[in-house]
């Protein structure tokens, strides 16, 4: 499974022509994101 997730990764990153330190930002975002809606609608 972790194979398969990290050549997932690899294609997605090559796909838009990010490198890693752009896709943890992005992930980070989301991550705040998800956390703001899930604050705001259960809380």
């Amino acid at each position: 499974m972790i194979k398969w997730h990290k050549r997932q990764l690899d294609n997605i990153m090559k796909k838009f022509g990010l490198n890693t330190y752009q896709i943890a930002w992005i992930s980070y975002v989301k991550g705040v994101i998800i956390t703001i809606i899930v604050y705001e609608y259960l809380i």
